[in-house]
């Protein structure tokens, strides 16, 4: 886990990509995304998850996905957790990512 505790939150999906596109540029690939789809998917939100993923490998990337957010089960390389989540399952998801499995998941395959 990097040792940068920087943290930034976004408003809109442009916010993010702006954010995202200056750390890569100057090599500092963010430990741990967390990614809020809020109330209901939208295509703009899926897409991006999906860029993402593809683009930052070696970063975490926790999704909090409503009920109605469509997702593919059999892709293991999702860490998703589904709203609403309780104190617990938000503890266990960080415990999760930050201390029993420091490296994202496409390092454990």
């Amino acid at each position: 886990m990097a040792e940068d505790s920087t943290m930034y939150t976004c408003n809109t999906i442009e916010e993010a990509v702006n954010i995202l596109e200056t750390a890569l540029i100057t090599g500092d690939s963010p430990a741990l995304i967390i990614f809020d789809h809020a109330d209901r998917p939208t295509d703009m939100n899926i897409a991006f998850s999906k860029r993402l993923h593809n683009s930052i490998p070696e970063s975490w990337i926790v999704e909090i996905v409503p009920d109605t957010m469509p997702i593919e089960k059999e892709d293991d390389s999702l860490y998703w957790i589904r709203r609403p989540l309780t104190e617990d399952e938000w503890r266990e998801t960080l415990d999760q990512v930050l201390r029993k499995t420091p490296t994202p998941q496409w390092a454990n395959t």
